[in-house]
Parts: structure tokens; sequence; C-alpha cells
């Protein structure tokens, strides 16, 4: 569905460990990666992959970007080795490679995290497609943490600059003293006048940014402590029935989409009891009504691109999720624009005629 060339614009710069116990496909898998990502490590099973995690991270001082692992290896195999990767750094990058007889362990994936899945044998379709979707998350969450850098440096010389601006408003006010004998009184008591109107205002500008920290910052504890957890929970249900509508797409039933309609509607009432995500929850219930009130399009292809889309937005609301755990305020509403987008364009895509759609859909893919 992606060309190759654009995914590799977001694979090129990744560092990857990947973890197989076969070491024929290790082999030859990694010849394949050795073309989309910067450096490919390899491991034979989940302990040695853990070794080469931790040594990669204390002489590199950050993670890789991407973990790709088979489930079942001897010593430790790839669910007990994510969950520790993941107990070491919770927004890791995850795939799992898996056979068609362990597709239930894919639960299990999910709750502790994983960020997408890969059917063996592999085919290079499938491959590309989620490499595709996980490569430009991890590219936009760098993007967002670059942003958030930047930001923060930027806070830093303003609150340099306003201590020289204080300084020099401090010499002033003493210059001013000094001329009070040879300055119309009335002029002083002018300029005095002046000089508290803006002390006022600049108090009550500083009044409302600390009231709305103090806002967000009560907020976020509170729905860390109340529903943090079962917005993790519905956005698992989520994930679970669009893999499930994926997987059996040439004959999607009703049910199976009034109940991922049911789950987004409910995801945006949790959000509602909470001020700090007034513009998300009214875009979600409007995502939610949107899809209820309209068909799919007839065009399985359609069909299948939509729900695609889907996943990559629920790997998105994931990491939002990492964000909030972290208690971070500056976190907060760091995703909001990307998540909304994200609705407006799936909903596009599911409300177009089907000749739209096809005159459109490189441009909706080509992020």
């Amino acid at each position: 569905m992606h060309n190759i060339k654009t995914m590799i614009q977001y694979t090129k710069v990744l560092n990857v460990l990947y973890v197989e116990d076969d070491s024929v496909l290790l082999e030859s898998t990694k010849k394949v990666f050795d073309n989309y990502f910067k450096s490919v490590d390899t491991a034979h099973d989940g302990q040695e992959g853990l070794r080469l995690y931790e040594d990669y991270h204390k002489q590199n001082g950050s993670y890789y970007d991407l973990v790709i692992t088979d489930i079942n290896m001897p010593k430790m195999n790839g669910m007990e080795m994510s969950e520790e990767i993941l107990s070491r750094n919770d927004m890791q990058a995850i795939i799992i490679t898996t056979a068609h007889n362990e597709v239930q362990k894919l639960q299990e994936a999910i709750d502790i995290g994983i960020s997408g899945f890969v059917i063996k044998p592999i085919k290079h379709e499938k491959l590309n497609n989620v490499l595709y979707r996980i490569a430009r998350a991890i590219s936009d969450h760098i993007f967002v943490e670059s942003h958030i850098t930047k930001i923060e440096d930027l806070n830093i010389k303003l609150e340099e600059q306003n201590e020289e601006l204080k300084a020099k408003n401090d010499e002033l006010s003493k210059s001013l003293r000094m001329l009070d004998t040879v300055i119309n009184k009335d002029q002083i008591v002018d300029s005095k006048s002046k000089s508290k109107e803006k002390i006022k205002i600049e108090q009550e500008q500083a009044k409302a940014e600390a009231q709305d920290k103090e806002q967000k910052t009560e907020q976020l504890k509170l729905l860390i402590e109340d529903d943090l957890y079962e917005l993790k929970e519905i956005l698992s249900e989520i994930d679970v029935v669009i893999i499930n509508i994926i997987n059996n797409i040439d004959e999607t039933d009703i049910d199976s989409l009034n109940e991922l309609i049911l789950l987004f509607s409910k995801y945006a009432s949790v959000l509602s009891f909470y001020t700090i995500f007034d513009e998300l929850s009214v875009a979600m219930t409007g995502f939610s009504t949107t899809l209820k009130e309209n068909p799919l399009p007839d065009n399985i292809e359609n069909i299948k691109n939509i729900f695609m889309l889907l996943e990559t937005f629920t790997y998105v609301l994931d990491k939002w999720h990492g964000d909030l755990s972290s208690g971070d305020e500056n976190k907060i509403n760091s995703l909001d624009a990307s998540i909304i987008n994200d609705m407006h364009t799936i909903t596009n895509m599911w409300t177009q005629k089907e000749e739209e759609v096809d005159e459109n859909l490189d441009d909706i893919f080509d992020f």
C-alpha cells in the first residue's frame, strides 16, 4: 500500500534491535532490514536481546528506536523480553512477529504495550505496512519531543531576558526618584499611576497563568488516579476490534462496526469530564457520530485503507497515554492537533464517494 521510497524516508534514521532464534530466518531478514534502517543489531534469544538493549543504552545514552522480536524463543521468550524492555522504557516501540497458531497471544501483547504485529511467514507487503505506520509514529514522537525541548529552551531564554528587563527597570526607578525635585509633581504622580496599573495587569496575568497551570496539574493527577486506566482499557478493546476487522476485511459485519463506534463514543465520554480535554472530547464525539451516521464505502480496498489508518491512529493514542502517565503537564495537549487531524482524515475517507477516494488516496497516505 505504501511506496517503499516513502517508507524509507522514515525508517532510514532508525537504529533497530532484531531478535529471532531461527538463524536462517535471522540472517535473511537482516539483509532486508539493512536496506531499510540506519543500523540493525541481532540476537538469538530474549536473554541476549535484553543484554544488547541495556548495553546499547549504556554506550549511547539512548535506547533503540525500534525492537522487532519473535515470540517463542529459548531462555527468555519475546513477551518476557518485551515486558522487561517496557519496564525500563515505557515509550519503546516494539513489533512482534508471530505464527498463525499464536494469534491468541495478541491481546496479551496489546495489554503490555506492543506497537504492532506481523504474522509469519512474513510477507513484504504486510511488513512494509506495519513498518511504515510505526516508523512514522516514531518520527512524529521525535518531532514533538524536539519541539517541546525547543519551547523549554525558549522559555529559559525569555526568563533570562525578563530578569535583565527587571534589573533595568529597577535602575530606571532609581533614576526617576533622583529626578523627583526637577520633574513636575503631577507628571510623577501620573507616571507612578501608570506603573502601578502596569504592575496590576502583570500580576493579574501571572495569577491567571498560575491558576491555569494549577488546574492542569490537578486534572492530570485526577485523570491518572481515576480514569487513565479506563482509557487504556477502552483503547485495547478498540485495537482488538480493528485487528479483527482487518483480518476479516471481506466479511466486515455491522455488529463489529457498531462496537467500534460505541467504544470511541465511550472514550470521548471519559475525556468530557476534564476541561483540559474539551477540544479533544468534542472532536471525538463528532468523530464517532460521523462514523455512526455514514455507511462504509463499498470498495473493499478503501475499507482496508480506512482500518489501516485507524490502527495507526490507535498507536498515536497509546503514545499519548504514555505522555499522560508521566505526569508532566507540559505534555498534556502536545498531541491534540495530530489526534484531531487524524480523526478528520479518517472521517473524510469514510464519507467520501468511491471515485473521490480513488483520486485522493495517495495524498491521504503520503503523510
